[in-house]
C-alpha cells in the first residue's frame, strides 16, 4: 500500500498567516524604558550589550512554538483511508514448477528465472485481478492465497527459488489451486501451469485435476518452459553437483489439459507470447467485486508537539532569568 501523507484538520492552517508579519513586529519593535530619567544623553554612548540583541530573539521562540503548535493542531499523518471498491475480474492461480529440472540453462540465467520474468510481466497487467500462486515440484503447497494486493503477488514470485525434493507433480499443483477455487464466487476461475518437465509424483494424477477443472468450470491454460531439444542443468547429487540431461517438456500432456479446460497451451520463450493469455482472459466473463480499502494512519502529531513546547519552556526559562526584563 503506498504512503500518502495528509492533514487531518487543514483548517488550523490558516492561522500560520497572521505569525509573519507578527514575527517582523517581533524583530523591529524596541519597548520604551519603563524608568523616567531626565536626561538619556549618557546613555546613548553606552554601546548595547550582547544580551539586549539577543533578548529580541524571545519573541522568535514563541512564534516558531506557536507556529509548531498550529501545524500540530492540523494533525498530520500518513496513511490511506477506507472505502468501498466494486471491481471487475477473474480468480487466478499461478502453478509455478521449482523442481530441480527447472535449472536448465537453455533459458538464461536458467527456466525458473524465465518462468518467474513471464508470470511477473503477466501479473503486473491484471490489477482488478484476485491472484494466488501455487508452487510445486515432488510435492505442492500454497505460496500465497488469493488476494487483490497485486504488489504482493509480484514480490512472491520474485523471491520463489528452487526445490532440491525431487519430481514433478503437475496433478498436484493443480488440486491445490482446485480446493481454493471451489469457494470462489467469481464468474471466470482460470489456473495458469508452468512446467518443465513430465507428472511423475503425487496422489492426485494431472488427467484426475483436469475433470476436476473441467467440472467447476475452471479454465486451465499451460506453459512449456524450455527448448525442443535436449537441454541439461546441474543438479545435487550423492555424488556431488553434476551435470545431468533434462526431460523435454511433455507438450501432448499440456496441450490435453488446456484443450479439455477451454484454456490454451503456448511454448514459453519470451514474454510476448504469454499476449493470447491476456487476450484470451480479457474476454472472459468477470465478476463484480466489493471490496473493502482500510486506511492505517500514522498520527505525527507528536513530532511537532514536544519541539513547540520545549521551545516555549526555553522562552520562560530565558526570559525569567539572563533575558531577565525590569518591569
Amino acid at each position: 500500500m503506498n504512503r500518502a501523507f495528509e492533514f487531518a484538520s487543514p483548517h488550523f492552517l490558516w492561522l500560520l498567516a497572521p505569525l509573519a508579519p507578527l514575527g517582523w513586529w517581533a524583530l523591529r519593535w524596541r519597548a520604551a524604558a519603563s524608568i523616567q530619567f531626565s536626561d538619556l544623553g549618557l546613555f546613548h554612548a553606552v554601546p548595547a550589550g550582547r544580551a539586549l540583541s539577543w533578548r529580541r530573539l524571545l519573541p522568535v521562540l514563541r512564534l516558531a512554538a506557536l507556529a509548531l503548535l498550529i501545524v500540530a493542531l492540523a494533525r498530520p499523518r500518513f496513511g490511506t483511508t477506507e472505502r468501498e471498491v466494486v471491481q471487475e475480474g477473474v480468480d487466478l492461480f499461478y502453478c509455478l514448477d521449482i523442481s530441480g529440472s527447472m535449472r536448465a540453462e537453455d533459458f538464461r540465467p536458467n527456466r525458473l528465472e524465465k518462468a518467474k520474468e513471464l508470470m511477473t510481466a503477466f501479473a503486473s497487467k491484471r490489477p482488478t485481478d484476485r491472484q494466488g500462486i501455487v508452487v510445486f515440484s515432488g510435492v505442492a503447497f500454497m505460496l500465497c492465497p488469493l488476494t487483490f494486493d497485486n504488489n504482493s503477488v509480484q514480490e512472491f514470485l520474485r523471491t520463489v527459488t528452487f526445490d532440491n525434493m525431487q519430481g514433478t507433480a503437475i496433478g498436484m499443483a493443480m488440486a491445490r489451486a482446485l480446493k481454493k477455487l471451489d469457494k470462489s464466487k467469481a464468474k471466470s476461475k482460470v489456473i495458469i501451469v508452468m512446467t518443465d518437465g513430465r507428472n511423475n509424483m503425487g496422489e492426485i494424477t494431472p488427467e484426475q485435476a483436469t475433470k476436476i477443472a473441467k467440472s467447476m468450470g475452471v479454465r486451465v491454460y499451460t506453459v512449456g518452459i524450455g527448448s525442443l531439444g535436449a537441454s541439461f542443468a546441474s543438479l545435487s547429487t550423492p555424488f556431488g553437483i553434476q551435470r545431468q540431461m533434462i526431460e523435454p517438456v511433455d507438450e501432448d500432456l499440456l496441450r490435453q489439459i488446456a484443450k479439455e479446460t477451454g484454456g490454451i497451451y503456448r511454448r514459453a520463450t519470451r514474454p510476448e507470447e504469454l499476449k493470447s493469455f491476456l487476450d484470451e482472459i480479457d474476454r472472459l466473463e468477470k465478476s463484480k467485486i466489493e471490496m473493502k480499502e482500510y486506511r492505517s494512519y500514522d498520527e505525527r502529531m507528536a513530532i511537532l508537539a514536544w519541539p513547540a513546547l520545549a521551545l516555549l519552556l526555553i522562552e520562560i526559562v530565558l526570559a525569567s532569568t539572563r533575558f531577565l526584563k525590569i518591569p
